[in-house]
């Protein structure tokens, strides 16, 4: 890990998510419902209780620090965003505001808002200004479960955009994860949007092998929603270990548009392969979140 030997050095750690000791920070965004306000952050100087926030954030920024002023800022935000001073939707302070807290200039201020907006820390509505971003979802590397167990752990309501579904002949890469023998040339692919209480969280691809003479309706999956308790319930095939691999990536103008994000946005890349309790391939599942609403976690020890 870099750490602040330098400007350049500091500053990538901070744009790819990291802070001083490497610790990991995370937030998402939606909607919100406070008026329109005079300047780009979109505060109305005041919280829903009538206390002004300026007070809650105490920090100051050192002029003789390595690390640029608009990134201390962030910081600064940053830090009070994670420790709840500030609510989802909630406006954040005033330009004035900041520029009277810290003696920084605008350009400063919009630097970095701009770099919290970037990370997922804040989102900004067009004629009504910046704020606080929902807490992102997250997911221990560990945990092999579905889409719909993790939405309803986190009190979301899963839901489901069927895109395709139908059989295919396999790509090499399908086939390898599948563990196919040479004369299968037909599996079940099932294109799906993933939703959180309807907002798209991910883009998931899936391929399945299934009992002979056994398929999967459109149907069928509306009605169960989760494909992992039909394979219990009608296949009797119990998901138990998974072969996992992540990755970075970015959105295609495709699919920008259906998980509503700007082309080009990051995207996390999950690819499993899933055995059943006879250790047997059911599932080789490539699922794209968005980068602004996921993260996975990781418990080492030694």
């Amino acid at each position: 890990m870099i750490l602040a030997g330098s400007r350049e050095g500091y500053a990538l750690i901070l744009e790819n998510g990291y802070v001083g000791g490497g610790a990991w920070f995370s937030v998402s965004p939606l909607d919100s419902g406070c008026e329109k306000a005079d300047n780009l952050t979109g505060y109305n100087h005041m919280t829903s209780h009538g206390q002004e926030i300026g007070s809650a954030m105490p920090e100051a920024i050192d002029p003789n620090d390595v690390l640029p002023r608009y990134y201390q800022l962030a910081n600064i935000l940053r830090e009070s965003i994670s420790n709840g001073r500030f609510e989802p939707h909630q406006p954040i302070p005033s330009e004035r505001q900041l520029e009277s807290l810290y003696s920084v200039s605008r350009t400063t201020i919009r630097q970095a808002i701009g770099l919290l907006i970037r990370q997922g820390f804040l989102y900004r509505e067009h004629g009504r200004g910046t704020f606080v971003s929902p807490q992102k979802l997250q997911k221990g590397i560990s945990e092999l479960t579905s889409f719909t167990e993790d939405m309803k752990q986190r009190g979301l309501v899963p839901g489901q955009k069927i895109l395709e579904i139908g059989y295919i002949e396999p790509p090499e890469q399908v086939r390898t994860h599948l563990e196919l023998p040479p004369d299968c040339d037909q599996v079940l692919r099932i294109e799906r949007l993933r939703l959180g209480d309807d907002v798209p969280m991910g883009l998931q691809t899936s391929y399945y092998l299934l009992p002979e003479g056994q398929t999967i309706t459109r149907a069928e999956l509306e009605e169960y929603g989760s494909i992992y308790k039909m394979l219990q319930e009608r296949f009797h095939l119990i998901p138990t270990e998974a072969d996992e691999t992540l990755e970075v990536t970015v959105a295609t103008p495709r699919e920008a548009s259906l998980l509503q994000i700007t082309p080009g946005s990051p995207l996390l890349l999950s690819e499993r392969t899933t055995y059943s309790q006879y250790r047997r391939v059911i599932e080789f599942v490539k699922i794209l979140y968005r980068g602004d609403r996921y993260r996975y976690i990781a418990k080492l020890t030694r």
